[in-house]
């Protein structure tokens, strides 16, 4: 278990923990016994596999850990990612854990939430209310950047403010539904590859290396894009911050106006409401 800096961040390698903990997990959960079950989920996800008999997976625990170190030092070294690690809620804890094979099986990806999740009403597995200390189930090789994306769900989730509205998204003859959590992630992790000159992708669901144009060209196709973005200009800290403090070269935060003029071009509108939420 290593904390990160002066950040509320600790890297905690569970993996052997996790899958001690699951039977019972699965057990409480079809005994309907959620608290029970909860309780078992916190009491994993805050405990090293170091307490495991003779410190076992010692070595396994030391590369996961300073490789996630080393993604977060990276993440530091870049002015927009030291911004959201110093926005995280210090009053939370973010914990980081690797995650299993059989959760990367159903999504080959970074997860983020709340540690101590709201219990769904319906009895399903869904995890993803609440707020507070978050969970961010993460392996390496996905990327500092996908770590940064997360980071900025677990900065939203420390204050209470993760609340995601389903928008409806166009590309082409294409067509699907987002999170607008996704979105602002999203639009943050391009603004922190953009600060460090890195390849940006188009959008959170079609993932396809593109450049600033090609991404603007594809916002202004969709008003509900920019009604979000709207939205988090008048609603988020980050967004407003984002949009005052970067000179890099994608910032639809700070170019919203220039988004926005090319959308109305041609109607009788003078602006596009922001995003009812």
């Amino acid at each position: 278990m290593r904390k990160f800096a002066e950040y509320p961040i600790v890297i905690n390698y569970n993996l052997h923990t996790q899958l001690r903990s699951r039977p019972a997990e699965v057990q409480f959960h079809q005994a309907r016994q959620y608290e029970a079950e909860r309780q078992l989920s916190i009491k994993t996800n805050t405990t090293s596999d170091s307490t495991i008999e003779n410190n076992l997976w010692k070595q396994e625990i030391d590369r996961y850990e300073g490789t996630v170190y080393d993604c977060l030092q990276k993440i530091n070294g870049n002015a927009v990612g030291r911004m959201v690690l110093g926005l995280i809620n210090k009053q939370t804890t973010v914990w980081i854990i690797p995650k299993s094979d059989a959760d990367l099986k159903q999504c080959n990806c970074a997860q983020t939430g709340p540690l101590k999740y709201d219990i769904p009403k319906d009895g399903s597995y869904a995890r993803g209310a609440g707020f507070g200390d978050t969970v961010i189930q993460f392996r390496p090789e996905l990327g500092d950047d996908t770590l940064f994306h997360e980071l900025v769900h677990a900065y939203r989730y420390s204050y209470k403010k993760f609340q995601p509205v389903t928008i409806n998204v166009r590309n082409g003859l294409l067509s699907d539904v987002q999170s607008t959590e996704e979105f602002l992630a999203h639009q943050m992790e391009n603004i922190y590859l953009s600060q460090g000159t890195r390849p940006l992708t188009m959008d959170y669901k079609w993932a396809s290396v593109c450049d600033k144009k090609t991404i603007y060209d594809f916002l202004v196709a969709n008003s509900e894009m920019l009604q979000t973005l709207k939205f988090f200009m008048h609603h988020e800290y980050l967004a407003m911050l984002a949009a005052h403090s970067f000179a890099t070269t994608y910032n639809p935060f700070r170019d919203y106006k220039e988004l926005e003029a090319k959308y109305l071009e041609g109607t009788a509108l003078s602006e596009l409401p922001e995003l009812a939420n």
